[in-house]
């Protein structure tokens, strides 16, 4: 349910900013106000057995979580990132901290559920020290609809996104006894933190630096090919250092037992390589308002799943799922490719005016 209002903040231009907050602390208190209701009512019905406190507890958070101060992150526009840091970081690092403490000393549910509420607390206090503008959460219903229409298609592509991935380890869990899934898992997670981390940090400088080029089309272009290089760059080694460590990394966390074969290792690692590099154009896309660009790019990759599926249910291998994995992340990426670029060559390979030239009378 994130309509990603605060990239909504960091692209839109300097004189919305102000009603564009506004709006964003409305559409964040409503999302996150349904959130603890659900919650609230997941408890209630007692699902999974959980018990009443612990819904309780996310529900509080979540609702603290909506009176969020979205003005630290107007320093990002000028590349300014050290209150986004204190707030984010500095509370992901205390709450990181106190679960762990919790987990040895009290180890059962509810406290994990109450450091997750501290934690919400300590984000929201910490937003409204670090932004130097007052609260507000009233915009006009033209903003909240520019809002919704940039973020609807970042939603559901990020539901897309969750599914197909999802869909896959659901594929996986059906087959695969649950000692040999739980060996594959932690080596996915391996992969997967970096590259979300990666993919994070890039977002965020990114976004602003584009956001700034996006009226020089020729300036734009220049930023994202560097963009584009560079996180490329970073693929490659991401891609080759996870071949290399995984399997020493997951003997020393988990186990030899845990150690998996080196052709999934490369699939899994070239298949969130090439995710990693779908984020430029991404990036570039969400900084002009294209947010539908992601969102189809990431439709072509849950059209891959049912293949997968298919491919499982004749008898196919793990390593042939996590191959088609892989042919889903470079489809989505050429998919997403083309698009920007079929709507924005025009811009880019506009050719420079041509001075005008005197006509001898």
């Amino acid at each position: 349910t994130d309509l990603a209002v605060e990239r909504f903040i960091v692209q839109t231009a300097q004189s919305s900013v102000t009603t564009a907050m506004a709006g964003a602390h409305y559409i964040i208190r409503i999302r996150s106000s349904l959130l603890s209701v659900i919650l609230l009512v997941m408890g209630l019905l007692n699902i999974q057995g959980i018990s009443f406190a612990c819904f309780a507890l996310l529900a509080f958070g979540s609702f603290m979580r909506g009176f969020t101060h979205q003005g630290y992150r107007l320093k990002q526009r000028d590349f300014n990132f050290k209150p986004a840091i204190y707030v984010e970081a500095l509370s992901a690092a205390i709450a990181t901290t106190a679960m762990y403490a919790a987990a040895l000393h009290v180890p059962k549910l509810e406290a994990m559920c109450a450091v997750m509420a501290a934690q919400a607390c300590l984000h929201t206090l910490l937003s409204h020290l670090f932004s130097e503008t007052r609260y507000w959460a009233r915009a006009p219903y033209s903003m909240l609809k520019d809002q919704v229409k940039f973020g609807l298609p970042l939603m559901f592509g990020g539901m897309a996104m969750f599914w197909s991935m999802q869909g896959e380890r659901v594929i996986l869990s059906a087959v695969l006894p649950a000692a040999e899934f739980a060996h594959f898992s932690m080596m996915f997670q391996l992969a997967l933190v970096p590259v979300l981390v990666a993919a994070r940090m890039a977002l965020t400088i990114g976004l602003p630096v584009l956001a700034k080029a996006k009226t020089s089309p020729r300036e734009l272009k220049d930023h994202l090919d560097q963009f584009q290089k560079h996180l490329a760059g970073f693929a490659v080694l991401f891609f080759i250092g996870f071949a290399a460590v995984a399997n020493p990394l997951l003997a020393t966390l988990f186990g030899p037992d845990f150690q998996m074969p080196v052709t999934l290792i490369l699939l899994v690692g070239l298949a969130q390589a090439i995710r990693l590099c779908r984020t430029p154009h991404s990036v570039a896309a969400q900084a002009q308002g294209q947010t539908d660009i992601p969102f189809k790019a990431n439709l072509v990759r849950v059209a891959v799943v049912p293949f997968a599926l298919l491919g499982i249910s004749l008898g196919g291998s793990l390593a042939l799922l996590l191959a088609t994995a892989c042919i889903g992340e470079a489809l989505a990426w050429i998919v997403q490719h083309r698009l920007y670029r079929a709507r924005n060559s025009s811009h880019t390979n506009r050719p420079a005016p041509l001075k005008q030239q005197k006509v001898p009378q």
